[in-house]
């Protein structure tokens, strides 16, 4: 799923009438591990003329990949709008900006514990009482 997809998703969750709860399943669509590892290759040969080569060990997976977001659909009007090769796509016209790999500004727990430090955590933390 793409970033935008979900932050759609989370602000039409936060906007909505505090009478909805429950669990919403966000998806971009259904894909086995093998489908996405498939759609990844196309988009990376498709884009930069590398040949990817997959190894497939074929192990059975008995986890159940299908999920529903007709909730999502129904009652947040959530519908995605990135697929598969699109994130992709978007990751490789973006891969330059990312090539520090040392900076924490690419690491979630980096980043938390910074700001976390710089006491802004507590701020944000007043705020959201």
């Amino acid at each position: 799923m793409s970033i935008e997809d979900a932050t759609n998703a989370y602000v039409r969750a936060i906007e909505a009438s505090q009478k909805i709860s429950g669990i919403f399943n966000i998806a971009s669509g259904n894909y086995t591990v093998g489908e996405v590892g498939d759609l990844v290759k196309m988009a990376i040969e498709e884009q930069l003329g590398i040949r990817v080569h997959l190894t497939i060990q074929h192990k059975t997976d008995f986890r159940n990949y299908k999920v529903s977001i007709e909730k999502a659909e129904n009652v947040l009007s959530f519908h995605p709008n990135h697929n598969v090769k699109a994130i992709v796509i978007s990751l490789i016209e973006h891969m330059d900006e990312f090539k520090d790999w040392d900076n924490p500004r690419n690491y979630n727990i980096d980043t938390l514990k910074l700001l976390s430090a710089n006491n802004a955590l507590r701020s944000l933390d007043e705020v959201v009482r």
